[in-house]
């Protein structure tokens, strides 16, 4: 029962094309453990970027191009989307290098993808930059979110 209302839920998003920062956030928490959220959040931020050029959409959809590459069977398959979402996640920040929470995603990413890919280089920088600016935000939720991962 759980499955299908979370299954009803991610359609739902998906057909309103996930246009609140909270619902891309949502894809975000399920999107580790799930491919069918990690998929929605692909193509619901693809279309976001596509269609506003907005920094924000093109971390998402980086992000969840790393979920893809969990979620893949073949290694091909998930060094494609590794790859995808490391450029796509690059050029957020650099086309938004003051965006707390772009920044706050390759944090996480980079700390949690293995060493032997070699995407790490920024972890200090952008812990430092988090916990500079991120009292300054006006986001409680993203406040939240950060607080929690990084056990303040």
């Amino acid at each position: 029962m759980k499955r299908l209302l979370f299954t009803l839920f991610l359609t739902f998003v998906m057909l309103l094309n996930a246009q609140t920062l909270a619902d891309y956030r949502f894809l975000l928490q399920k999107g580790e453990d799930s491919p069918v959220a990690s998929k929605t959040l692909l193509e619901s931020s693809k279309r976001a970027f596509d269609r506003t050029g907005k920094p924000i959409y093109e971390a998402f959809f980086a992000v969840g191009n790393f979920f893809m590459a969990k979620h893949a069977m073949n290694p091909i398959s998930k060094y494609s989307y590794f790859n995808k979402g490391k450029r796509a996640l690059e050029n957020a920040v650099k086309s938004d290098p003051h965006n707390l929470e772009i920044r706050f995603m390759r944090y996480i990413s980079q700390e949690q993808t293995p060493g032997i890919l070699n995407y790490s280089q920024n972890i200090s920088s952008d812990r430092k930059y988090i916990l500079a600016e991120y009292k300054k935000s006006k986001d409680q939720d993203l406040i939240k979110r950060i607080k929690m991962h990084l056990k303040l």
